[in-house]
């Protein structure tokens, strides 16, 4: 129709401007509840707004014209059907996005049953890696991977029996072996899962340690993949910070000072950079205060695992099970 042509400018101009105003107020938000910089909180906000109402706006345009136009009312209504198929897209990515979470969810909750540390404590640890992934800068797809590397770091303990998980004594050499497969067990449960991406080598590795004495493999410095660092700290911190039924947890600048202490031997500094920075930033949901955290000594019965001294190096394993993975 002639009609058309003319009118394409001035709908793609009012899109723009609705895009505009609709990013700078999600920024805003952004900025200010979330305490995001300017920069990163803007950040992509205008082209992911900008597509489905330009996509609409012409949509709409095209029906109003044909609407008017010598091929009548019938023709308009076809402009419809990409519509249609647009919003079914839409719900199967949605309904994807639901079944990831249930298979998430499942795992968690078997993990859960038959390990009773890891209850809350694989939730925590997925919403620290968020927390250093945020401050790196991380795009929102590893962002969201780096959360269920977090969630599902320890989905190997379902391979590992029951009475060695539970259990109160210090651990014999056979049974730390035992529980040092857990990271391959956990590989090996989620490895066809293809929606998880580099969340499989983060269960993989989250133990190796920068000086390559970490387990499974023995990986050193960049050779331990980076979202494996990141949730190492993340796993480390939540150790140090859930109290447990031996020892009190330690408040959170207690724990910031020694995953410093051990950065660049077995944790990544930059990775503990962005950890205090994030704290800094949005606090700790269930920290303890300095008041509530005078640590006992650590029990005999306990064989030494806990981490109840500051001066002993973070060690989250076998050698502080009732702690950490």
């Amino acid at each position: 129709p002639p009609e058309l042509p003319y009118a394409l400018l001035p709908v793609c101009a009012a899109a723009l401007a609705f895009s505009a105003v609709l990013a700078a107020l999600d920024g805003s938000i952004l900025v200010t509840a979330e305490q995001l910089p300017v920069r990163r909180a803007w950040r992509g906000l205008l082209p992911r707004s900008l597509a489905p109402h330009l996509v609409h706006g012409l949509a709409g345009l095209l029906m109003a014209v044909l609407w008017n136009s010598s091929y009548g009312p019938l023709a308009a209504l076809f402009v419809l059907l990409p519509m249609y198929i647009s919003c079914w897209v839409y719900a199967q990515y949605h309904r994807e996005h639901a079944a990831h979470r249930a298979t998430i969810r499942a795992l968690v909750q078997a993990v859960d049953i038959k390990d009773t540390y890891t209850r809350g404590h694989s939730e925590r640890v997925g919403r620290a890696s968020v927390l250093i992934a945020h401050e790196l800068g991380l795009d929102r797809e590893r962002v969201e991977v780096l959360r269920f590397a977090g969630i599902l770091h320890d989905v190997g303990k379902l391979g590992v029996p029951t009475r060695v998980l539970r259990k109160d004594g210090p651990l014999t050499p056979e049974e730390r072996r035992v529980i040092e497969l857990h990271p391959e067990y956990g590989h090996e449960i989620v490895r066809g899962i293809g929606f998880l991406g580099e969340a499989r080598a983060a269960i993989l590795h989250h133990h190796e340690r920068l000086d390559g004495s970490g387990y499974p493999y023995g990986l050193s410095g960049r050779g331990i993949p980076e979202c494996a660092r990141i949730v190492a700290v993340a796993d480390a911190f939540d150790a140090m910070t859930s109290t447990r039924s031996y020892r009190r947890g330690r408040p959170v600048p207690v724990a910031v000072e020694e995953l410093k202490r051990c950065a660049g031997t077995q944790f990544d500094p930059q990775m503990v950079r962005a950890l205090a920075r994030g704290l800094e930033r949005y606090g700790w949901f269930g920290a303890v205060t300095a008041d509530d955290a005078q640590l006992p000594p650590p029990r005999e019965e306990d064989g030494g695992r806990g981490a109840a001294s500051v001066k002993a190096p973070l060690s989250p394993g076998p050698a502080d099970r009732p702690e950490g993975p």
